[in-house]
């Protein structure tokens, strides 16, 4: 939320008592209204028309209140339509709530502007006609400052839960799995909306994750297989290479005489993978991913993929290759031992620039770099489109795991994985365990080339979520 609304702000100068607009002013303008308590009436009713929204089943992002402030502040709040439209493009993302939202907007219009009406009234203090002119000369002659508005950008979120919490958001998961970390609700009542702060509220990890089953591992370890670019050992035919089949020549010449008509090659299978492994620890992906699975992918990682780089990050990054490879299986212990901590803000960009800077060599042209997050960033989106840009560039390909993709009405549509979205070359959806089992089947029957992600899940893909084997 920019500056630019009033040039008498840009030029340093502070608005005079009796230069405070009322609602007509107001209504003739595209800028917010130049009064402090009307701007936290925005919000207020802003942060209001989110619940309702929320509470009707629209699914509304997780920015999607910020954006709103920001929106209006660029179109104002003087149009109906203008206002409707810059609404409805920043918290409606999917056809079946428009009809909700334009339900619920009236309502919310009126408020907004009843309230400003009364709020520019108390502002504007008393009328020329009202035979107050001695306070009117008293407060014009008065060498006080009168207090600078300020923007919307200064007024700070209203809290709606009367529970404080600097820069909360409230982000609703319908991931249709309750509770996939094994936090289970304590009442049926509990409500799926949960409150994330942007910037701390960080612990110790969890100790007392449980271990992964043997079927977890399985699928974990059949997902980094299918993940493989690099050869290995292992050889199969091929139309052409430098590698001659010696013994599939000889058993095609005895057909023909023991003339070969045709020399068949091998080539070496890609069965190594050289990985760079990127785990989002925020509390919003803790709550919604398997604390175990996840753990367990990247215990995998350090120990199975060649030249490993593991790194963990929320508001902050550490690596974590060196204490994962010693722990030896006891990834939870290790990391709480090395005083490593989870469950906060999430700024994906900052974190791809710090990696960028401190461990460029993490990625190179044969590393698969895979990256587990919700997309939910509250950082500068220019930073994170720097960092997806310079990871897609430089790495064999990006896979990205969200734990909101196994929803079936999961879009890429916040903030955050609609900037790096178009470079990646998968995303899956990745809650536990089972659905890197699903991503694995994509990918052995199509390769990274191929179609494959969350929006190209099949009958035999969901066969395979379910413990059956792949159709």
């Amino acid at each position: 939320m920019g500056r630019d609304s009033d040039p008498s702000e840009r030029d340093g100068a502070r608005p005079d008592a009796g230069e405070t607009r009322g609602l007509d002013d107001a209504a003739d303008t595209d800028s917010t209204p130049d009064f402090r308590a009307a701007r936290e009436h925005v919000l207020v009713e802003i942060a209001r028309f989110v619940d309702d929204l929320r509470n009707e089943g629209v699914t509304v992002p997780g920015t999607g209140m910020l954006d709103a402030a920001r929106a209006l502040s660029v179109v104002g709040l003087g149009d109906e339509d203008r206002v409707a439209a810059a609404l409805r493009a920043t918290l409606v993302s999917e056809a079946s709530d428009v009809a909700a939202f334009e339900d619920a907007f009236p309502t919310f219009w009126h408020r907004l502007r009843s309230g400003i009406d009364r709020i520019a009234t108390a502002e504007a203090g008393p009328s020329a006609d009202d035979g107050s002119d001695d306070d009117t000369a008293a407060v014009e002659g008065s060498d006080e400052e009168t207090e600078d508005p300020g923007t919307l950008e200064d007024v700070e979120p209203p809290d709606l839960d009367g529970e404080g919490g600097d820069g909360d958001v409230e982000v609703r998961i319908p991931t249709d799995r309750a509770h996939a970390s094994g936090d289970r609700a304590s009442s049926a009542g509990e409500s799926a909306a949960k409150r994330y702060s942007a910037v701390g509220g960080s612990s110790l990890v969890d100790d007392t994750v449980p271990a992964p089953s043997s079927g977890d591992v399985a699928a974990i370890d059949r997902f980094l297989d299918a993940l493989a670019t690099l050869p290995g050992r292992r050889r199969r035919r091929a139309p052409s290479g430098p590698a001659v089949d010696a013994r599939a020549a000889l058993r095609a010449s005895l057909e023909t005489g023991g003339t070969p008509l045709d020399i068949p090659h091998r080539e070496q299978t890609p069965s190594e993978v050289r990985c760079c492994l990127l785990v989002d620890v925020s509390g919003s992906v803790l709550d919604t991913v398997d604390r175990g699975a996840l753990l367990a992918l990247v215990d995998r990682v350090a120990s199975a993929a060649l030249n490993a780089r593991v790194f963990l990050f929320d508001t902050d990054v550490v690596e974590a290759t060196e204490m994962v490879t010693r722990a030896e299986g006891s990834t939870a212990a290790a990391l709480r031992a090395a005083a490593v901590e989870w469950g906060g803000g999430t700024q994906i960009g900052a974190a791809l620039d710090t990696i960028r800077r401190t461990a460029p060599h993490a990625v190179d042209r044969r590393t698969v770099v895979v990256v587990v997050s919700d997309g939910l960033d509250v950082g500068e989106p220019e930073l994170l489109a720097d960092g997806i840009t310079w990871l897609a560039d430089r790495a064999d390909s990006v896979v990205w795991l969200n734990p909101l993709a196994v929803s079936p009405s999961f879009e890429p549509a916040s903030r955050g994985m609609s900037t790096v979205e178009p470079y990646l070359d998968a995303l899956f959806g990745f809650a536990d365990a089972a659905d890197l089992a699903v991503a694995a089947n994509q990918l052995e029957r199509r390769g990274l080339d191929g179609p494959v992600g969350y929006e190209f899940e099949s009958r035999a893909d969901r066969t395979v979520r379910d413990g059956g084997a792949p159709e």
